[in-house]
């Protein structure tokens, strides 16, 4: 579970990191900065949906063993 947080932490400081660096890129009037940075945002933001989707399978998966466990307890 360490590594699920560490890397939903990286993904979100990437997501803040692209758009500050993308908005004064083009309070600078560069455009192929706010371009690049744009492309960064899709792309993290694609990973973490990606992400998302893991962890809440592995969630799923965890409370149905502990369900079974509790199943068999009672019996």
């Amino acid at each position: 579970m360490g590594k699920h947080i560490i890397f939903s932490v990286i993904l979100n400081v990437l997501i803040i990191a692209s758009l500050i660096i993308g908005i004064y890129g083009f309070k600078m009037g560069n455009y192929f900065i706010p371009i690049l940075c744009a492309a960064a945002f899709g792309l993290t933001v694609f990973y973490k949906f990606k992400h998302i989707k893991v962890v809440r399978g592995e969630m799923q998966i965890k409370a149905s063993e502990k369900m079974r466990e509790r199943a068999k307890k009672k019996k």
